[in-house]
C-alpha cells in the first residue's frame, strides 16, 4: 500500500474518532510532525497551526501538493514552504524573523501570506522528493518593545517529500 494511502487511512481513522481540538497535544516547545493532519494521495495535505505548534502529515507523494492550512490558534498565522533538512541554519534578524530571501536558489518554495484565526487558507506548490520545513514567520512588536517571534515560539516542523 502506498504511503500517502496509509497516511489517508489513519487521518480518517483518527477524524472518526473526535474532534482535533480535543486531540491537539502540542506543548510551546513541541514541533514534530504528526500523522493527526492528512495527506492523500492526489497531492493534498492539511497542516493545523496554532500557538505555538504546526501539525502536517510525515510524509506526502511529490509533485504538485496543494496544502491546506487551517488555522485554529487565536492569532494570525502564515505557512512558508522551504526545501531544508532542518531550521538549523536558518538566518534570522533582531526580532526573530527567518530571512526568506537568504535561503539558496530554489530553497524557498513559497508561503501562504498571513491569514486569521479561525480561518483556513490554501496554496498549490510543486514539490520535489526531498525534506522541507513549514513554518509561521509571523513576528510581532509587543506593547514593551519586545518582539515575538512565531518562529522562535516553535511554530515550525519538517515533511517528507516522496
Amino acid at each position: 500500500m502506498r504511503a500517502g494511502a496509509v497516511l489517508l487511512a489513519v487521518g480518517l481513522a483518527l477524524s472518526a474518532c473526535g474532534s482535533s481540538d480535543d486531540e491537539s497535544t502540542a506543548t510551546d516547545d513541541e514541533t514534530t510532525a504528526t500523522d493527526d493532519s492528512t495527506a492523500d494521495s492526489s497531492g493534498a495535505i492539511e497542516v493545523r497551526l496554532s500557538e505555538w505548534m504546526v501539525e502536517a502529515p510525515a510524509t506526502a507523494e511529490a509533485g504538485s501538493v496543494t496544502i491546506t492550512a487551517v488555522n485554529e490558534g487565536g492569532e494570525t498565522h502564515e505557512l512558508v514552504v522551504v526545501r531544508a533538512d532542518s531550521s538549523d541554519g536558518f538566518q534570522v534578524d533582531e526580532t526573530g524573523k527567518v530571512d526568506e530571501a537568504g535561503f539558496a536558489e530554489g530553497d524557498f518554495i513559497g508561503e501562504i501570506e498571513e491569514f486569521e484565526a479561525g480561518t483556513t487558507e490554501s496554496g498549490t506548490f510543486e514539490l520535489d522528493p526531498g525534506t522541507y520545513v513549514l513554518f509561521c514567520n509571523i513576528v510581532e512588536e509587543e506593547a514593551d518593545g519586545t518582539f515575538e517571534s512565531h518562529f522562535q515560539q516553535g511554530m515550525e516542523t519538517v515533511i517528507t517529500i516522496g
